[in-house]
Formats: C-alpha cells, structure tokens, sequence
C-alpha cells in the first residue's frame, strides 16, 4: 500500500530517483542510515514509512534535504483542504504540505495527528535555521532538549531544529491539527 495517495506525492519513489541520481547503492544508502536493506527496498516502493528521524537520515545519507522531494507548485495559493498530502514519517497521523512546494525561504505544513500519535519515539534534528509549531486544535506535546512543552489551541512554540525533539498528541481521544513552518539555514 503506497505511503500516500496516488493523487499527492510518493516520498520513496523521489528517494529512489535523487539515490539513483547520486549514484548510490541501496545498501550503501542502508549502512549509512542504520537500517536493513530491505526495509529501504520496501521505503523506496512506498510499501512502508519511516519515522520522521529515519527519513532525515535517509535524506542526509543520500546528500539531499527533505523540501527537495516535493515538486515545484503550480500555483502558491492553497484552498483550505486542498494541500498536497505527504509522508514525512511518524506515526497515526497525515501532513500536508501548504505553503506551496519549492518555496526556498520556508516549507509550511499542516499535520493532522490522531490520539497518540507524532513523531515516534526517537529524537531527530533538522538542518535548518528555525522551527515553528502553531496549535490549532486540541493538544501537541513537544521535547525539544531536555525541556517539555504542552501547547494548546492557540498555542505557539518556535524553538532551533538542531536540537533534538520529538513530538505528539497526547490525548487519548481528540485530534491534533497544528501549522507548522520551517526556515532553512541561510545559504
């Protein structure tokens, strides 16, 4: 089963292609991320997805950064429901990306979690300048370092993506819509 829709974009047959284009082996792409070279076979076919840590690594073993999956926009206007659906990794929850694919000063996305989900369990960094998190429904529970966060409605965090964080819902019972924005580190 793809990682998402036919109508939005498979993460695993981008990773492939820019993995191809690099000229890299699976299994060096696999000894590089720590990770078998079945479960990178079975990635790359959209069969499974990985945590949100597990694809950065993908991407950095690969030499590529996460917005580079994404295909240029036709338009940078998005109607409220109409983002293009994405898999980042993590787990009970959708992304969509709405800030208009290929934006070079920022990547926007908006994350629907179900109860319990987020990013998984393992800390991750992103190579990027800022991090910003704005709750819109129900309640995100974000560590970044050794502090703990419990946002809101209503709520912003914006914190450095270097430091390692981890994310989720922590209801047991009412979904998570929260905007994130993301700004690269100055060229």
């Amino acid at each position: 089963m793809p990682s998402i829709s036919a109508d939005g974009l498979n993460v695993g047959s981008r990773l492939r292609a820019a993995r191809l284009a690099k000229g890299l082996l699976i299994d060096d792409v696999a000894q590089r991320v720590g990770v078998s070279k079945s479960f990178i076979s079975r990635f790359e076919r959209d069969v499974v997805q990985a945590s949100v840590a597990t694809l950065l690594r993908v991407c950095d073993a690969i030499g590529i950064k996460p917005a580079e999956l994404f295909a240029p926009p036709s338009t940078n206007f998005v109607r409220a429901g109409e983002g293009t659906p994405i898999s980042l990794g993590g787990e009970r929850m959708r992304e969509y990306l709405i800030g208009g694919p290929g934006n070079e000063h920022m990547m926007a996305l908006l994350s629907v979690i179900e109860p319990g989900g987020g990013s998984g369990p393992e800390a991750y960094t992103l190579k990027a300048a800022s991090d910003m998190v704005h709750v819109q429904t129900g309640r995100l529970e974000i560590c970044v370092g050794e502090e703990t966060y419990l946002l809101q409605a209503g709520d912003t965090l914006t914190f450095p993506p270097s430091i390692p964080h981890t994310w989720r819902n922590p209801s047991e019972g009412e979904t998570c819509t929260a905007l994130w924005v993301i700004v690269p580190p100055p060229a």
